[in-house]
């Protein structure tokens, strides 16, 4: 590495090889001010964006505040409904009677083949 930094400074020396052309800084602000285009060639759509966002901006945080009471209220509704859905009946089913036929027990018995002493132990547990 030091060889090759030794050979450039043996070929061009310790000036520098770039060159800024004569008053370039001084023509450089007229020269930049002549490419803008005039204030009166601007569209009105890009005066109206600023505008937009600013609106956006504006109205950001009520945005925010309904949407966090739409989430609330949908929430609340969803509970509320998952807990009457939920909710116990007001008789247990042990507790509910049903009318039912006698003629048909002995075929119901018959059918699933108990006997009278498990029919008797099964109502004997509930």
């Amino acid at each position: 590495m030091e060889n090759e930094e030794r050979y450039i400074k043996e070929k061009i020396g310790d000036k520098s090889p770039f060159r800024v052309p004569e008053d370039y800084f001084d023509q450089l602000a007229s020269r930049v001010m002549s490419q803008l285009p005039e204030q009166q060639e601007l569209s009105k759509k890009s005066m109206q964006q600023p505008r937009r966002q600013a609106r956006l901006v504006a109205l950001r945080p009520w945005l925010y505040a309904a949407a966090c009471v739409i989430a609330i209220v949908v929430l609340t509704l969803t509970l509320h409904f998952h807990q009457r859905v939920a909710e116990p009946l007001e008789q247990p089913m042990a507790a509910v009677s049903t009318p039912v036929d006698d003629e048909y027990i002995d075929d119901v018995a018959d059918y699933v083949m108990l006997d009278n002493t498990e029919i008797y132990a099964y109502l004997a547990e509930n």
